[in-house]
């Protein structure tokens, strides 16, 4: 196995190999890491029938192995025989490591989180207060609307949520946008709109629909928009026998949310090595504290 990097990945074979991965996210596609990801590389076999995404980012000539926001992990994708060497491989390379992986290709020293899916043969259990909230929203005439545009999403989301929340900045918005056009483009795209209230961005392919990103206006909000419009996918997903997955918040308040709409709880792994010299760590915490 070798990395190569992203000028020189054989980009068909790549997305040919996430294709064959039966549970594949589309976290691992190179149109997904090109919109999301400041440098990336692939460690994978020559003939490209099993590897690993690898997203970096490089300051001061030191490079970081890193999990890029809208993306929840990397994954091992293909046959698994190369596990042990690949991690070597990993290490030798990228000392320092901030990684979301969804198997612990890198063995122990991992931390261990959650997202939330909906599996397509499992029981839904919908809890009384999403039951309230979407009654509310039915109550209040909201209508969801299904389409391919996304662009009323991304103006109620820079007016929502911009540097309100960790992570959303004018940076990120711009991945976003980056990421929908792509997806749009591929042909994955499905939102899920309410006028121009706002809605929610998914990626929908065989197997599965996966929520990007969304949100509503306050009022909106507070008339069930969200709810309504996460259910609606999630009907749809479970018709089509598809796993409906909630995305990658770690946020408590999220969680909760997921929960009552069905989702079921699913780990993935985190390994963080800093091994970064003084002064680098140093320079990273000012420019984190000018960044507030």
């Amino acid at each position: 196995m070798k990395i190569i990097e992203r000028e020189n990945i054989d980009v068909n074979k790549w997305n040919a190999l996430v294709n064959r991965t039966s549970d594949a996210s589309f976290f691992s596609y190179a149109w997904y890491l090109d919109a999301t990801t400041e440098q990336w590389c692939v460690l994978v076999n020559e003939d490209y029938s099993s590897g690993i995404a690898l997203p970096y980012s490089k300051r001061f000539g030191i490079e970081t192995l890193y999990t890029p926001i809208f993306v929840r992990y990397v994954e091992w994708l293909g046959q698994k025989q190369a596990l042990e060497s690949a991690a070597e491989i990993i290490r030798e390379r990228f000392t320092n490591r901030h990684i979301s992986m969804r198997q612990k290709v890198l063995g122990v020293g991992y931390e261990e989180y959650v997202y939330q899916e909906i599996g397509k043969n499992t029981e839904r259990k919908v809890g009384s207060q999403a039951k309230r909230t979407l009654k509310k929203a039915e109550k209040n005439g909201l209508v969801i609307h299904q389409s391919t545009e996304y662009n009323s999403i991304s103006k109620v989301i820079g007016t929502e949520l911009k540097d309100k929340f960790a992570g959303i900045d004018k940076n990120s918005l711009q991945a976003l946008d980056r990421l929908f056009a792509a997806g749009k483009n591929e042909g994955v795209l499905k939102s899920f709109t309410i006028g121009e209230e706002g809605g929610i961005v998914c990626f929908e392919k065989d197997d599965r629909i996966l929520y990007l990103k969304g949100t509503v206006t306050r009022d909106t909000k507070e008339n069930g928009g969200m709810y309504l419009a996460l259910n609606t996918a999630i009907e749809i997903a479970l018709e089509q026998k598809k796993i409906f997955d909630f995305g990658g918040s770690r946020s408590e308040g999220v969680k909760r949310f997921n929960h009552n709409l069905g989702g079921e709880d699913v780990e993935y792994y985190s390994y963080k090595v800093d091994k970064t010299p003084f002064w680098f760590k140093f320079a990273r915490r000012i420019r984190g504290t000018w960044k507030k």
